[in-house]
């Protein structure tokens, strides 16, 4: 399995070729005129496969289609053919087919995909060269994360930094303050860090009969609130332990050595205490009884005052159908986590192409395309990798959020503030390790009375295990 590669010298050169074409990129990547399509005259079909990601949400699936109609209306030589799978079976069913009947184009996919599919993809830079397609708008940063051992596998097309959806009916209830939405800023006179957020979270968790998490009559098996959750993680210990510890890797910098950083002990420390201590954070049960079963949606039940999701949230914070019991939120930063730093854990998005394909120069007319249709990343919730297209994108999620008012710099702000190593990057033996780290996840969600460092100790032992039968 390659691991993402950081290698800025290597890209360099190829980013130099890509800048003198920026005037080209433009029209090359329109939908009009089709420069690589096939010099047979034949229909060359591209099967654009969705689902590894964001995207398969039936609210998406009509933007997508019609993306594909105008694209097809105006080329006789490409056709799109939109596939999209549930993100449950999507890899496993791009699994199944990868050995007889692989797609083109696969996307939005993001970092955790990457690792099992990145040696599978074109490398991009010859066809980004020849097309003129424009990356001087992106970070660097956003582009190294798409270049896997010298090749550029995708272009950054969507980014979501992580922060705090809060419910404001909530704390107007409890009569306490917002919490903060700028970096730095205090929450009434204490520094916003995840003990200021404990004690925050303990007040707004409220059992049936009306009694906060810090009274002594507070029953926590009757509890009707929760100050906190962090839903949607996949109970993903790796990422459970940034968003409460900071960065950090099981992957020591030897490359083979299963490690749990401290921060990370500390972190997961505290998500542990939080359901089964200080039960202000849900568990399993409780989660899927006021979230739709397993779907979890818990912030959108009324009964969770914050909630550390990622911005692409937005797609399904009102429910599909009914009135909302979530009428009035909106959004803070994250705090200092124990390594003393603000960490917002980054999810990004890109659509790559299979080296499978039997028409690269016509998959990568489609990328090209696809890449720039800002009403796609409207639709996945995702604010714009090209940083001059933000406004935008923030106006549209103002106007449908409308009369609310969200303080979007709030998601802006906590996008300086990445997770370095990411908690989606390379271990060895990537699927199983990844497999064991949630099953890790699952066992402290509904298991109390661990020993936690203990369990970790074992854990980071099972890792190792597989870390050795990888390589």
């Amino acid at each position: 399995m390659d691991r993402i590669g950081r290698t800025p010298m290597q890209f360099t050169a190829v980013l130099a070729a890509i800048l003198l074409l920026l005037a080209a990129c433009q029209s090359s990547a329109s939908p009009t005129g089709s420069p690589g399509a096939s010099a047979s005259g034949e229909v060359v079909e591209i099967e654009w496969y969705v689902g590894l990601g964001t995207g398969e949400n039936p609210e998406q699936i009509p933007t997508e289609e019609a993306v594909v109609a105008a694209f097809n209306e105006s080329h006789d030589n490409i056709q799109i053919e939109l596939t999209v799978v549930d993100n449950t079976d999507a890899q496993n069913t791009l699994n199944t087919r990868m050995p007889t009947d692989p797609p083109d184009i696969i996307g939005p996919i993001g970092i955790r995909a990457l690792q099992s599919f990145g040696d599978q993809l074109l490398d991009l830079a010859p066809y980004i060269e020849s097309s003129g397609v424009d990356l001087s708008a992106i970070d660097q940063a956003l582009i190294d994360a798409y270049n896997v051992d010298g090749k550029q596998i995708g272009i950054p097309m969507a980014v979501y930094p992580q922060f705090i959806y809060y419910n404001k009916s909530l704390f107007d209830e409890a009569g306490l303050a917002y919490p903060p939405h700028e970096v730095g800023e205090q929450y009434e006179g204490q520094d916003w860090t995840w003990d200021t957020v404990r004690d925050l979270a303990m007040l707004l968790t409220v059992d049936a009969n009306g009694n906060d998490a810090t009274s002594a009559a507070f029953d926590p098996n009757s509890i009707a609130q929760w100050g906190l959750d962090a839903q949607f993680t996949e109970i993903d210990t790796r990422a459970l332990s940034t968003i409460f510890g900071g960065s950090g890797s099981v992957v020591a910098d030897d490359g083979t050595t299963a490690q749990w950083p401290d921060n990370w002990r500390e972190g997961l420390q505290f998500y542990y205490d939080a359901v089964w201590t200080d039960h202000f954070a849900p568990t399993k049960a409780e989660a899927e009884a006021i979230g739709g079963g397993e779907d979890r949606n818990t912030f959108q039940s009324g009964l969770i005052a914050m909630d550390a999701v990622h911005q692409w949230y937005v797609c399904c914070i009102y429910p599909a159908e009914g009135d909302p019991a979530v009428t009035d939120w909106d959004i803070a930063v994250l705090p200092e986590g124990p390594d003393g730093t603000v960490t917002s854990k980054l999810h990004a998005d890109t659509i790559g192409i299979l080296d499978t394909t039997e028409h690269p120069e016509e998959a990568f007319e489609v990328l090209a395309y696809l890449s720039q249709q800002a009403d796609l990343v409207q639709v996945w919730g995702a604010m714009p990798a090209i940083a001059s297209q933000r406004d935008a994108f923030f106006a549209g999620l103002d106007e449908r959020f409308a009369p609310l008012v969200i303080d979007w710099n709030v998601s802006s702000q906590m996008l300086g503030f990445p997770d370095n190593p990411s908690h989606e990057a390379f271990m060895p033996n990537f699927e199983e390790a990844d497999s064991a780290n949630k099953d890790f996840g699952a066992l402290l969600w509904t298991t109390p009375g661990l020993d936690l460092q203990a369990e970790i100790d074992a854990h980071v032992e099972t890792l190792q295990a597989l870390f050795d039968e990888g390589s």
